[in-house]
């Protein structure tokens, strides 16, 4: 696990420097993985499992969900003074609509792990993400 890893971290940082401060989907969803698995303690065989599973309920939560989100907030702000009444109130069902939906995915996804992973682990994986979405936060802010 130490040398999966290790050539993580490695390639990230490789792929960084030619980017000037820009940060690529890749690299950070390689930084998450190496990140997350180091704080839940994941062997080897365990890595694959855990993450053919929750890499499988990503994609599902970013194209269902957080894609037609960003679909429809950019068709909205463009002509945000504009709307009316009885539209915003539709785009805000239709929002709060789809984040249920990801929500409803993430809760798959955690039964799905429960039946293969302790309820422990499960939880190291929630903290672990709320962390380095905070870490990537800050220094996101510290950038700038």
């Amino acid at each position: 696990m130490n040398r999966i890893l290790i050539i993580l971290v490695i390639v990230s940082f490789s792929n960084s420097y030619g980017q000037q401060n820009k940060m690529s989907f890749e690299r950070l969803k390689a930084l998450k993985m190496s990140y997350i698995t180091e704080k839940i303690g994941l062997s080897e065989e365990e890595e694959s499992v855990f993450w053919g599973i929750y890499d499988q309920y990503e994609k599902r939560i970013f194209n269902n969900c957080r894609k037609e989100i960003k679909k429809i907030r950019r068709t909205y702000m463009k002509s945000l003074d504009n709307v009316t009444n009885s539209e915003a109130l539709e785009i805000i069902h239709k929002i709060n609509e789809l984040e249920h939906d990801g929500l409803n995915l993430k809760e798959e996804r955690d039964k799905l792990l429960l039946e293969k992973f302790s309820a422990q682990k499960i939880l190291k994986m929630h903290h672990a993400e709320y962390h380095f979405n905070r870490e990537m936060l800050y220094k996101m802010k510290k950038k700038k």
